[in-house]
């Protein structure tokens, strides 16, 4: 049998609990990680079973046997762990918000395409059953053509101002910010099921309270238009008090299709669709199935806020179906689902828009997003 391939998760943050268990879940062998604080580093990987720590990629590009470097930094830290990645020849996975800025994206993309390595964004949630689900009702034309699109989200978090922030989440300069964080999440939702955002009107604030330290957003609003005409709504809030809410439907020329929640929180979500006036629930393909699941096992680990969402393990399993792709295409066979992880070419579509979304809101205007 040939060797497991390896990989460095670059990063010490709440990305690294998700990557490191994804990764192993999908067969992948956790070989290093890397963080500017080596004590922190090397205090996260002791127990976690990671045999080494560094505090520079090259140290652990030194190792042959590392095949896949998975970027997990704050989003300003991207482009020069990408770039080191793609110059030593290594594929990539690379967290999302994917850039500072679309002509960072853009170079990234340039390089990954020029080396010919596997590149794949970490937009986990195409992965999610029921987002995938719902992207694949309307890619078989089951609603008919689509034309309206609603996501609406509002979390009750960020009351108390003294709960303690990733210093780069509440920093706009360093790429933080709900609209990058979640946001990108949804426009990749979008452009992956309806095609290229065309135009887009944003309104960015912040809400959370006591925080005069906050330069970066932490709700949005993002009216958008794609090129084939359809036209929709985000809205999201990560500071809004009250009760969770959450609402995604899509209507067409022959019907609409929504996400409904359990009935209570954290069972698992369907996908239904109305066509001529009955609504039926949408079963969900063995294929698209996740599993429950699991917390992480390290509490000590856990500092933040951040660090909670993260560890509950909503995201290790999508992240597992992502990290298997890019282990099938590194061993050059097909994936095992017809659903695909995003590219590059992807991730700076996306840059693209949350660019565009940025100058709206500064501008009080519709912009015109640029093309990749």
């Amino acid at each position: 049998m040939s060797e497991p391939i390896g990989a460095v998760v670059v990063g010490t943050g709440f990305g690294l609990f998700a990557h490191v268990r994804a990764l192993r879940e999908a067969g992948l062998e956790v070989r290093a990680i890397v963080g500017r604080d080596l004590a922190k580093t090397q205090a996260r990987a002791a127990p976690l079973g990671i045999p080494r720590a560094v505090n520079r990629l090259g140290d652990a590009l030194d190792d042959p046997a590392i095949r896949l470097v998975t970027v997990a930094t704050p989003p300003h830290a991207h482009y020069p762990a990408v770039m080191e990645a793609i110059a030593a020849g290594r594929h990539v996975v690379c967290e999302k918000p994917f850039a500072r800025d679309l002509a960072q994206a853009r170079e990234m993309l340039a390089a990954a395409e020029a080396a010919g390595i596997v590149h794949l964004l970490g937009a986990e949630f195409r992965f999610d059953s029921a987002q995938a689900l719902l992207r694949r009702v309307v890619k078989d034309g089951r609603i008919g053509d689509p034309l309206s699109f609603l996501r609406i989200y509002h979390q009750p978090g960020l009351q108390d101002p003294d709960e303690p922030l990733a210093e780069w989440w509440e920093d706009a300069g360093q790429g933080g910010g709900f609209l990058g964080a979640f946001g990108s999440h949804m426009i990749d939702q979008v452009q992956s099921a309806l095609g290229r955002i065309e135009r887009v009107s944003a309104v960015l604030q912040t809400l959370a309270p006591g925080r005069p330290q906050m330069t970066a957003d932490d709700s949005y609003t993002l009216q958008f238009v794609t090129e084939s005409g359809a036209k929709g709504l985000l809205v999201a809030a990560m500071a809004a008090p009250g009760p969770l809410v959450m609402a995604t439907k899509l209507v067409g020329t022959g019907g609409a299709a929504w996400i409904q929640s359990g009935a209570a929180y954290g069972e698992p979500e369907e996908v239904w669709i109305e066509r001529g006036g009955k609504a039926e629930r949408v079963e969900t393909p063995a294929d698209l199935v996740n599993p429950p699941p699991t917390p992480f096992p390290h509490a000590e680990l856990i500092q933040t806020e951040m660090d909670r969402w993260h560890t509950s393990g909503f995201d290790v399993a999508p992240y597992a179906r992502l990290f298997a792709e890019a282990k099938a295409r590194i061993e050059e066979r097909e994936p095992a689902i017809p659903e695909r992880a995003g590219t590059f070419r992807d991730a700076a579509e996306g840059q693209a828009v949350l660019d565009a979304a940025r100058r709206s809101s500064a501008d009080g205007a519709w912009v015109e997003v640029e093309r990749v």
